[in-house]
């Protein structure tokens, strides 16, 4: 992801609707993108703190939700919700990275590259901790936060889909340069379909499919974006049209949908796993309220104070994001022992309690992010030769990367990852999604180093994966359930060992080329 640095130019908006609604010059930067991005991410960490309720009893740290309490609390879950914008000025971002890269006459494997190669920094720095150290926690009783230790992951989940937003950018702007707005409009027809189908029909399962749809969909507005194709108007309409279409699909008795956009145990099934109409209208909403406000905050975003603090935030942002659940919990071990308020939750105490307490995780984030936050600040390395076989390879990496971030978040669309396994107390499916995000790490890490490189990375890939579907065959879970596990992992295999088949020095592909 591209951030802010202390020598980027101001934003200039110029085009056919002129003043703050323009098209973005090329070479400028919009200083709200870096705003937004970076208050969708912080709006994140903070509504899961929010939400969360620790406690320390029976010389253990639990976690639940708030919500479970006070479920009259549920609108602070639409207040928080602030995920899609991330996606929409992703799209913004990554449109103008391609239409970059093609002016540089570079292909789709340079684009990818350049775009996860930052991202991929913090995760493997974060991983290589927090595995390790959840193992030797593991094995020596839990130390207190073995079962709040769960959340510690979760938050990858987000990173297995947009890593997908990111690598079809050249084919959804392609599609947004040739249909324009037809493409959303479908996006949203086929989201209305998908509930229908798990809603209505009730094929359980088939929604996960909008965890694609959904947010390619939030994607593909920020291409409007960087055309400069938003005014006051259009974003009012869409502002007042979403939140409205929101508030009736929630409280509709009729329709089958929460008014928790999180899921709530024993409460209620909420809106974002997987994301329903609901998050899509509450997306429409907040992308118009933004829009909407684009003026005032270009003007915000003109004060030094302000923008340093944006630029600040914006170098070290996939690091807060990894690292906040972790915060959460070794705050609460730490804490929570020492004084753990017991006051009945919503009242005025609580939230007195509740927002001091934040100042714990704050902290330790805080240590964190000044530890691990270099590590996100790397610079890309290197420049990937446009050939048949880095394509390849950068596809195969984005498989196994987007499957491996989603089984380390324990999303259930790699729920076979999870069957039992000879590998001892440790969870399979972390076993698994480090393997498979391993595996697309040194794909990608190869890809400046030539065809050569590239076929001998593939092969090692390829076989690793190939064991690890033995092992599952191998393990003691139900058999169906392992062929499942086995099966998938095969399928990811098979995708490095067909790019070893590529011919040399062919070209790269039709997005390799403006």
């Amino acid at each position: 992801m591209q951030v802010a640095t202390p020598a980027t130019v101001p934003t200039a908006l110029v085009g056919a609707r002129g003043g703050a609604y323009g098209r973005v010059v090329s070479g400028e930067r919009d200083r709200v993108v870096d705003l937004v991005r970076a208050a969708s991410m912080l709006g994140v960490v903070l509504g899961h703190w929010l939400v969360a309720d620790v406690a320390w009893t029976q010389a253990e740290v639990h976690e639940s939700s708030v919500l479970v309490e006070a479920p009259e609390l549920w609108p602070l879950t639409w207040l928080v919700l602030v995920i899609p914008l991330f996606f929409f000025v992703g799209g913004f971002s990554n449109a103008r990275s391609w239409r970059g890269a093609q002016g540089r006459s570079e292909g789709y494997a340079s684009f990818v590259h350049r775009r996860l190669y930052r991202l991929l920094a913090p995760v493997a720095l974060f991983l290589a901790v927090v595995v390790p150290v959840g193992m030797l926690v593991q094995a020596l009783g839990g130390l207190g936060v073995s079962l709040a230790a769960v959340i510690v992951l979760q938050p990858l989940w987000f990173l297995g889909v947009y890593v997908l937003a990111v690598a079809m950018t050249p084919l959804t702007l392609r599609w947004h340069e040739r249909w324009g707005i037809a493409v959303p409009v479908v996006l949203v027809a086929l989201s209305v379909a998908i509930d229908v189908a798990e809603f209505g029909i009730g094929w359980r399962g088939v929604g996960y499919l909008n965890a694609v749809v959904v947010w390619v969909l939030v994607h593909q507005l920020g291409y409007f974006y960087a055309d400069g194709r938003w005014d006051r108007r259009t974003a009012g309409a869409l502002a007042v049209t979403g939140w409205a279409s929101a508030i009736v699909l929630a409280q509709s008795d009729l329709l089958p949908y929460s008014s928790f956009m999180v899921g709530v145990p024993g409460v209620a099934q909420g809106n974002m796993h997987p994301p329903t109409l609901v998050v899509v209208a509450l997306a429409l909403g907040a992308i118009g309220a933004v829009m909407l406000a684009r003026p005032a905050l270009g003007r915000l975003m003109r004060r030094p104070a302000v923008w340093r603090g944006v630029i600040a935030a914006n170098l070290s942002i996939m690091t807060i994001y990894l690292w906040h659940e972790t915060a959460l919990v070794v705050a609460a071990r730490l804490v929570l022992p020492l004084a753990d308020p017991d006051q009945p939750t919503g009242s005025a105490l609580w939230w007195l309690g509740h927002l001091t307490w934040l100042i714990a995780p704050a902290l330790v984030l805080l240590v964190i992010v000044i530890v691990a936050g270099p590590a996100e600040r790397r610079s890309v390395t290197g420049s990937v030769t446009p050939t048949a076989v880095a394509t390849a390879s950068t596809v195969a990496a984005i498989v196994l990367l987007s499957m491996g971030l989603l089984a380390l978040a324990g999303s259930p669309v790699t729920q076979p990852f999870a069957v039992a396994a000879r590998l001892g107390p440790l969870r399979a499916s972390v076993v698994m999604g480090v393997l498979l995000t391993v595996s697309a790490a040194l794909l990608i890490r190869a890809l400046p180093r030539g065809d050569s490189d590239l076929r001998r990375t593939m092969l090692l890939v390829a076989l690793a994966l190939a064991a690890a579907a033995g092992l599952h065959m191998w393990g003691a879970g139900p058999f169906p359930a392992d062929a499942v596990a086995a099966a998938m992992l095969l399928a990811c295999a098979a995708l490095p060992a067909l790019g070893c088949l590529v011919p040399a020095r062919s070209p790269g592909s039709l997005l390799s080329h403006p």
